[in-house]
Formats: C-alpha cells, sequence, structure tokens
C-alpha cells in the first residue's frame, strides 16, 4: 500500500495505486504540493471537480517542471478513435507533438473499454521506449472516482494503475 498525503493536514492513510495527495485549491501548501508534482516525471492523475481544475492543475505542474519551455498538448480522450490502427496513429501524433513536454489527457472516464485496452498496451510501450515520444510526460485528468468506475466494470483496472502513479485530488476552495 501507497501513501496517501493529505496536504492541508500532513495525514497519511493507504490508496491502492500511487501516492495521493490531496489539494486544497488556490492554497499555500496545494501550490507547493503542485510544485512538488512538477519536479516529478511521474505519470500523474488529476481528479478535480470540473475539466476547468484539471487543466489549470495540469498546465501550472507543466509551467513549473522541467518541461515548462516544451509543448504542453491536451487530448480529451472520449473523442479519440476506437479503431486501433486509427487510435494508435492518432496517439503517435499526439506524442510527437509533446515530443519533451507534457501531454494532458482529459475525461479519462470516457473511454470505452477497446481504447482502454489499447492505452494500456501504448503507455507500456512508451514506458519501455527508446523514442523521442518517451519523452512526454503523461497527465491524465477526471472528474469521477475511477475507483468506483473500477468497481462498476466500466474503467480498466490495469489502466487506472498505468495512469495512478502519483495522483493529486484537487478539493474546490469554494465553500
Amino acid at each position: 500500500m501507497d501513501n496517501v498525503i493529505t496536504a492541508e493536514r500532513g495525514k497519511e492513510g493507504a490508496l491502492p495505486g500511487g501516492t495521493t495527495a490531496v489539494l486544497d485549491h488556490g492554497s499555500d501548501r496545494g501550490v507547493e504540493e503542485e510544485e512538488m508534482a512538477g519536479r516529478s516525471s511521474a505519470r500523474l492523475l488529476i481528479t478535480a471537480s470540473t475539466r476547468g481544475e484539471v487543466e489549470t492543475v495540469a498546465r501550472r505542474i507543466h509551467r513549473t517542471s522541467f518541461r515548462a519551455t516544451a509543448p504542453f498538448v491536451r487530448v480529451r480522450t472520449g473523442t479519440l478513435p476506437i479503431e486501433p490502427q486509427l487510435l494508435r496513429e492518432r496517439c503517435s501524433a499526439l506524442l510527437d507533438a509533446a515530443t519533451g513536454g507534457s501531454m494532458l489527457m482529459t475525461d479519462v472516464e470516457e473511454m470505452p473499454a477497446s481504447v482502454q485496452g489499447l492505452l494500456v498496451q501504448l503507455l507500456a510501450d512508451l514506458q519501455s521506449a527508446r523514442a523521442p515520444s518517451a519523452a512526454v510526460r503523461v497527465i491524465s485528468g477526471t472528474t469521477v472516482s475511477l475507483l468506483d468506475r473500477i468497481a462498476a466494470g466500466t474503467f480498466s483496472e490495469r489502466l487506472f494503475y498505468r495512469l495512478n502513479l502519483l495522483h493529486l485530488v484537487v478539493r474546490s476552495s469554494a465553500p
């Protein structure tokens, strides 16, 4: 079991997958956690209440990383093609566009099962590759609990573990 870091309180707990930081959006401690995530090259899963919060946090993390001068590419994963060859070609083009930078995959919960399986394979290939596209940091975002989706059988547990090396849960500062 890995540590869960509750940023505003410093408490630890357990959650399968990866290390999780709970951020209070806009707080000083939340900014520190984002900067720490920016210094990492690990795949990152961001869970927030809105797609806009996911993208805002991802862009701030990219800007604080050593990849800041390289591209930031955003793709809404629900729009990826489901045909395997087209998916591979689209992902290859996206990775090429993001070389040296970060690629944000939003709405990962919307991916059909066939796309999820292919993405697991592509991420495994990317991890073992020596190609320039291997220099891309993959950031994914969701507005729902992927653990709930796994329990419901609509999200791949294998993909969850591929995406969830570092998990940031963003809590809005609004009351």
